[in-house]
Protein backbone atom coordinates (compact mmCIF):
# COMPACT_ATOMS: atom_id res chain seq x y z
CA UNK A 1 0.00 0.00 0.00
CA UNK A 2 1.53 3.48 -0.85
CA UNK A 3 1.35 6.40 1.69
CA UNK A 4 0.99 9.97 0.39
CA UNK A 5 4.14 11.33 0.58
CA UNK A 6 3.85 15.26 1.51
CA UNK A 7 7.00 16.41 -0.24
CA UNK A 8 5.49 15.63 -3.86
CA UNK A 9 2.13 17.78 -3.43
CA UNK A 10 3.84 20.63 -2.74
CA UNK A 11 5.31 20.57 -6.49
CA UNK A 12 1.82 19.89 -8.39
CA UNK A 13 0.26 22.98 -9.51
CA UNK A 14 -3.73 23.81 -8.91
CA UNK A 15 -5.98 26.77 -7.52
CA UNK A 16 -5.49 28.05 -4.31
CA UNK A 17 -9.17 28.71 -2.95
CA UNK A 18 -8.80 32.82 -3.01
CA UNK A 19 -7.76 32.03 -6.73
CA UNK A 20 -11.01 30.40 -7.06
CA UNK A 21 -13.01 32.79 -5.07
CA UNK A 22 -11.46 35.87 -7.19
CA UNK A 23 -12.54 33.89 -10.49
CA UNK A 24 -15.47 32.94 -9.41
CA UNK A 25 -16.67 37.04 -8.56
CA UNK A 26 -15.25 38.13 -11.70
CA UNK A 27 -16.97 35.49 -13.46
CA UNK A 28 -20.42 36.94 -11.76
CA UNK A 29 -19.40 40.13 -12.60
CA UNK A 30 -19.21 39.78 -15.88
CA UNK A 31 -22.76 38.31 -16.29
CA UNK A 32 -24.24 40.77 -13.84
CA UNK A 33 -22.96 43.43 -16.91
CA UNK A 34 -23.54 41.03 -19.80
CA UNK A 35 -27.52 40.88 -18.20
CA UNK A 36 -27.79 44.41 -17.59
CA UNK A 37 -27.04 45.10 -21.18
CA UNK A 38 -29.04 42.64 -22.48
CA UNK A 39 -32.52 44.40 -20.17
CA UNK A 40 -31.83 47.46 -21.09
CA UNK A 41 -31.68 46.40 -24.44
CA UNK A 42 -34.71 44.31 -24.37
CA UNK A 43 -36.70 47.21 -22.57
CA UNK A 44 -35.53 49.94 -25.40
CA UNK A 45 -36.71 47.72 -27.96
CA UNK A 46 -40.10 47.63 -25.83
CA UNK A 47 -40.34 51.35 -26.29
CA UNK A 48 -39.29 51.25 -30.31
CA UNK A 49 -41.90 49.12 -31.26
CA UNK A 50 -44.37 50.98 -29.19
CA UNK A 51 -43.19 53.96 -30.87
CA UNK A 52 -43.61 52.32 -34.27
CA UNK A 53 -47.35 51.28 -33.22
CA UNK A 54 -48.52 54.71 -32.85
CA UNK A 55 -46.59 55.66 -35.56
CA UNK A 56 -47.79 53.83 -38.23
CA UNK A 57 -52.02 53.96 -37.09
CA UNK A 58 -51.90 57.38 -37.26
CA UNK A 59 -49.94 57.86 -40.83
CA UNK A 60 -52.32 55.40 -41.89
CA UNK A 61 -55.20 57.12 -40.42
CA UNK A 62 -54.07 60.83 -41.58
CA UNK A 63 -53.78 58.85 -45.09
CA UNK A 64 -57.28 57.46 -45.08
CA UNK A 65 -58.77 60.53 -44.09
CA UNK A 66 -56.58 63.03 -46.42
CA UNK A 67 -56.93 60.71 -49.75
CA UNK A 68 -60.94 60.86 -48.71
CA UNK A 69 -61.30 64.11 -47.71
CA UNK A 70 -59.47 65.96 -50.74
CA UNK A 71 -62.03 64.60 -53.31
CA UNK A 72 -64.90 65.11 -50.89
CA UNK A 73 -67.88 68.05 -50.29
CA UNK A 74 -70.21 68.64 -47.95
CA UNK A 75 -68.05 68.73 -44.98
CA UNK A 76 -69.62 69.05 -40.99
CA UNK A 77 -68.45 68.57 -37.97
CA UNK A 78 -68.79 68.32 -34.36
CA UNK A 79 -64.86 68.95 -33.36
CA UNK A 80 -65.52 65.07 -32.42
CA UNK A 81 -66.62 63.44 -35.50
CA UNK A 82 -66.19 64.66 -39.30
CA UNK A 83 -68.66 64.09 -42.19
CA UNK A 84 -68.86 64.32 -45.89
CA UNK A 85 -69.80 62.85 -49.22
CA UNK A 86 -66.75 61.28 -50.96
CA UNK A 87 -66.60 61.17 -54.56
CA UNK A 88 -68.49 57.96 -55.15
CA UNK A 89 -71.52 60.04 -53.25
CA UNK A 90 -71.05 58.11 -49.88
CA UNK A 91 -71.44 59.64 -46.65
CA UNK A 92 -68.59 58.95 -44.83
CA UNK A 93 -68.22 59.71 -40.94
CA UNK A 94 -64.53 59.45 -39.07
CA UNK A 95 -65.18 59.45 -35.23
CA UNK A 96 -63.02 58.11 -31.81
CA UNK A 97 -65.34 55.67 -29.86
CA UNK A 98 -63.49 53.86 -26.99
CA UNK A 99 -59.94 54.87 -27.63
CA UNK A 100 -60.31 53.33 -31.55
CA UNK A 101 -60.95 55.52 -34.61
CA UNK A 102 -63.71 54.57 -37.06
CA UNK A 103 -64.61 55.21 -40.37
CA UNK A 104 -68.55 54.55 -41.39
CA UNK A 105 -68.94 54.76 -45.29
CA UNK A 106 -73.05 54.70 -45.14
CA UNK A 107 -73.80 57.24 -43.38
CA UNK A 108 -73.56 55.81 -39.85
CA UNK A 109 -74.93 52.84 -39.97
CA UNK A 110 -72.04 50.42 -39.67
CA UNK A 111 -68.54 51.45 -38.56
CA UNK A 112 -65.07 49.91 -38.91
CA UNK A 113 -62.16 50.46 -37.02
CA UNK A 114 -59.14 52.27 -38.92
CA UNK A 115 -56.61 52.01 -35.97
CA UNK A 116 -55.37 48.68 -34.48
CA UNK A 117 -55.68 47.19 -31.19
CA UNK A 118 -52.23 47.99 -30.07
CA UNK A 119 -52.97 51.20 -29.93
CA UNK A 120 -55.16 53.55 -27.72
CA UNK A 121 -55.98 57.21 -29.34
CA UNK A 122 -56.75 59.26 -26.60
CA UNK A 123 -58.61 61.90 -28.63
CA UNK A 124 -59.74 62.88 -32.23
CA UNK A 125 -60.50 66.67 -33.00
CA UNK A 126 -61.84 68.08 -36.29
CA UNK A 127 -61.85 71.63 -37.60
CA UNK A 128 -63.29 73.23 -40.31
CA UNK A 129 -62.98 76.30 -42.49
CA UNK A 130 -64.34 77.67 -45.18
CA UNK A 131 -66.70 74.90 -45.88
CA UNK A 132 -69.70 77.64 -46.40
CA UNK A 133 -71.60 77.58 -49.83
CA UNK A 134 -70.06 80.05 -52.11
CA UNK A 135 -67.80 81.97 -49.30
CA UNK A 136 -64.84 81.69 -52.06
CA UNK A 137 -62.66 79.73 -49.51
CA UNK A 138 -61.10 75.96 -49.88
CA UNK A 139 -62.46 74.14 -47.43
CA UNK A 140 -60.18 73.17 -44.82
CA UNK A 141 -60.05 70.13 -42.29
CA UNK A 142 -57.43 70.28 -39.41
CA UNK A 143 -57.50 67.27 -37.80
CA UNK A 144 -55.22 66.98 -34.31
CA UNK A 145 -54.84 62.85 -33.09
CA UNK A 146 -53.46 61.63 -29.76
CA UNK A 147 -52.69 58.20 -28.85
CA UNK A 148 -50.15 55.66 -27.25
CA UNK A 149 -49.57 52.26 -27.65
CA UNK A 150 -48.08 50.08 -24.81
CA UNK A 151 -45.50 46.95 -24.99
CA UNK A 152 -44.66 45.22 -22.12
CA UNK A 153 -44.25 47.73 -19.26
CA UNK A 154 -42.92 50.42 -21.99
CA UNK A 155 -45.12 52.97 -23.10
CA UNK A 156 -44.81 55.31 -26.09
CA UNK A 157 -47.58 58.43 -27.25
CA UNK A 158 -47.72 60.55 -30.17
CA UNK A 159 -49.64 63.50 -30.96
CA UNK A 160 -49.91 65.02 -34.56
CA UNK A 161 -52.01 67.86 -36.05
CA UNK A 162 -52.23 68.33 -40.16
CA UNK A 163 -54.48 70.38 -42.13
CA UNK A 164 -56.18 68.72 -45.28
CA UNK A 165 -57.61 70.87 -47.84
CA UNK A 166 -60.52 69.96 -50.15
CA UNK A 167 -60.14 70.28 -54.16
CA UNK A 168 -62.97 71.80 -54.92
CA UNK A 169 -64.78 74.89 -53.54
CA UNK A 170 -68.48 74.50 -51.52
CA UNK A 171 -71.16 75.16 -53.81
Amino acid sequence: MKFLNFKNLKNESGLTLIELIVAVGIFGLVIGMVFGVFTVTVTGQHRIIALRNVEDNLRFVAESMAREARTGKDFTSDSVSLSFTNDRNQSVIYRLNNGIVEKSSDGGLTYLPITGPEITVDYLNFSLAGQAANDGLQPRITVAIGAESRVGNQKAGLKIQTTISARQLQS
